[in-house]
């Protein structure tokens, strides 16, 4: 994933079907890099595994997401991104069962538009020049991968950014692990008057992230961390601001709501996140970003704009920062056939 460039994306689509002929779809799309399994090794498992769920009748209490899940498919030992599809698969089943859109069969509290972070790309050049038109649709966030150049280089760089940003807008970085601790510090205490949201995993050794905090002052969030432990192994630390919660590498919604909730308790920010999905998928994780913080905190969603094309038949409703999400909901449930291959 460290800065390689993708041209293709490609994954599975399921689609659960019940009696009465509703149906609900989820996304499939291991990113290579990321997940340990690959598109070959999910189809496998999907295939085998769907020997035994088909004809089988979903837990009623799927929606809470409070352990029916794993009671349900612990038995399958699926893949994350295996496991995260199969999750919302049914959970789109019965909230179309039941005539409501996903963000309120999750909970009856939810925020009826998701704001999200845009995600910076290209070389400096094109970077500074998204930035005004950034600004000017609403975006209240952005993030900016670093630790891909000389640390010199990637905090004068992060410098300029934050000079062309207003201050409504907040800057997150992500170093997706490229420094040692000493790198890291020098990169930290080079940047630390920019007014950063928080930095992603700067560390390759994640164990001195607390002494990153201490020499430079910066906040911290998780993201691979997060892939590596189970939720009732996750403990706080000083300097931690922020969890970057991805469902498709957690492994589906009940463990990435479980992560959240764990968020709420120490004061640590939810972000939820996608790894660069499709309009199915994004629908999904958009209903699930809606339900989990209070406060409209910005989600990693943005990828989107980073398709060509879609599987939607209607554009994924991305305005101005904002995604709405009770229409990504219903225009996620029309899917370009054309566009799939039956297996």
């Amino acid at each position: 994933m460290m800065g390689q460039a993708i041209i293709e994306r490609t994954g599975l689509l399921i689609r659960f079907q019940d009696e009465n002929n509703h149906s609900g779809w989820g996304e499939i799309a291991p990113f290579p890099g990321l997940h340990r399994e690959n598109l070959s090794t999910t189809e496998g498992q999907l295939l085998q595994s769907q020997k035994t769920l088909r004809g089988h009748s979903l837990p009623p209490d799927l929606p809470q997401l409070n352990g029916a899940f794993e009671r349900w498919l612990e038995e399958y030992q699926l893949f994350p991104s295996v496991r995260c599809g199969v999750e919302t698969a049914a959970l789109n089943l019965l909230a179309n069962a039941q005539g409501k859109p996903l963000c309120a069969l999750l909970s009856p509290r939810y925020r009826s538009a998701v704001s999200v972070n845009a995600l910076l790309s290209g070389s400096p050049e094109e970077i500074r020049a998204q930035l005004p038109s950034l600004v000017a649709e609403g975006y209240k966030a952005v993030k900016l991968k670093v630790g891909r150049q000389k640390v010199h280089d990637d905090a004068e760089f992060v410098r300029q950014v934050r000079r062309a940003l207003p201050g409504s807008v907040s800057l997150r970085l992500d170093a997706n692990r490229a420094w040692q601790l000493r790198e890291a510090v020098d990169f930290g205490k080079a940047i630390r008057d920019c007014s950063i949201e928080y930095i992603e995993e700067p560390l390759q050794i994640p164990s001195e992230l607390n002494k990153f905090h201490a020499e430079t002052g910066l906040v911290l969030a998780l993201d691979e961390t997060l892939a590596e432990i189970s939720p009732g192994d996750f403990r706080p630390f000083p300097g931690l601001a922020a969890l970057i919660l991805k469902p498709s590498v957690i492994g589906g919604f009940a463990r990435t709501l479980q992560l959240a909730r764990l968020a709420a308790i120490h004061q640590l920010k939810a972000v939820i996140s996608s790894v660069f999905s499709s309009g199915v998928g994004l629908a999904a994780e958009a209903a699930l970003a809606a339900c989990v913080n209070e406060e409209d905190i910005p989600a990693g969603l943005d990828t989107c704009r980073w398709l060509a094309e879609d599987l939607l038949a209607e554009a994924f409703p991305l305005q101005n920062g904002q995604i709405e999400v009770e229409e990504a909901f219903r225009r996620g449930q029309v899917i370009r056939m054309e566009m799939l291959e039956r297996i």
